[in-house]
């Protein structure tokens, strides 16, 4: 290691320094303080998850950083084995090439648990800057293969274009002949919510659920029958600057009823209500169900990454 170089645990102080350094190395992106503040320091997960930065600093200036989350299931019922992410990280375009990426990797490595299976990159549940690598950056890409990471998918973010209102009037009226019920969460929605997830979906797009839910007005929609939820759409529960959508699932014994394509509606329409131009819909998988009704079109290519470990 260098003799000036120092790396260490970054605090929220150290918020400017980072989104300086940030903005000029990730310059395929946009962003705020405040939504690099979310994703370094906010930390919403529950306590299965262990958020740590480093920052690496030469002369006392910041020259890169990186986040490492570890999932410790042993907190969260004991099942299976810990799995960590590479969440954001980025070097100073100076110092590149120099080993400052690699160290802080090795400082990240030590608070994995001896028994990880798994690490990926910046997919983390819940709280994800991309949902994988831009391989326009490209100096990160080849940092990854040679720490031995694989590239093992594809995926895409879509944006649509929230030029007009969705008309939803003679949709609902359409599901409402059938018994069912489109309408906005409310706060008593909680345990239908917790009943759906776990029957359906899973506890991770629970928790993102839960930070749409927790906005003002709710950031989720919700298709019910006899008073229980057979669908919903959700929005704004990280990444709010970019009119992010998502997630948004139906239960399988109600598909083909056009509930998604409604409960989408609704989000943009709330979307183009908060002032965005734009939505931006992550980590798509049926491309061809938003272009079809909402007219989205492909936007970035994202390259997921990740290392199996051999347990100690």
């Amino acid at each position: 290691m260098a003799e000036s170089e120092t790396i260490r645990t970054a605090v929220p102080a150290d918020l400017p320094a980072l989104y300086d350094l940030a903005r000029t190395a990730l310059v395929h992106d946009t962003f705020s303080p405040a939504l690099l503040s979310e994703k370094l320091f906010a930390a919403p997960r529950t306590p299965e998850f262990d958020w740590r930065n480093f920052v690496a600093e030469r002369d006392g200036r910041p020259v890169g950083f990186l986040q490492t989350v570890v999932r410790r299931p042993v907190l969260a019922g004991g099942l299976g084995a810990p799995k960590a992410w590479v969440g954001l990280f980025a070097v100073d375009a100076a110092h590149r090439r120099r080993g400052v990426a690699r160290r802080l990797l090795a400082r990240a490595e030590q608070t994995w648990p001896a028994d990880t299976a798994e690490v990926e990159v910046l997919a983390i549940p819940g709280n994800y800057f991309t949902p994988g690598l831009d391989p326009r950056y490209t100096t990160a890409l080849c940092f990854l293969e040679r720490c031995g990471f694989e590239r093992f998918r594809d995926c895409v973010n879509l944006v649509g274009e929230l030029e007009r209102p969705f008309d939803t009037a003679a949709e609902e009226a359409r599901l409402a002949g059938d018994g069912i019920v489109i309408r906005r969460a409310r706060d008593d929605d909680g345990p239908r919510l917790d009943a759906f997830f776990a029957a359906n979906f899973g506890a991770d797009w629970r928790f993102e659920v839960h930070l749409a839910h927790a906005q003002s007005p709710p950031g989720l929609h919700l298709a019910l029958r006899q008073d229980r939820i057979i669908a919903f759409a959700a929005h704004s529960g990280q990444n709010r600057e970019w009119g992010f959508f998502g997630p948004m699932g139906t239960a399988p014994e109600a598909r083909g009823h056009g509930l998604g394509r409604v409960l989408l509606w609704h989000c943009l329409n709330d979307l183009r209500a908060a002032g965005h131009r734009t939505a931006l819909i992550p980590w798509v998988g049926p491309i061809s169900f938003y272009h079809a009704w909402a007219g989205c079109r492909v936007a970035r290519v994202f390259w997921r990454y990740r290392r199996t470990l051999a347990p100690a």
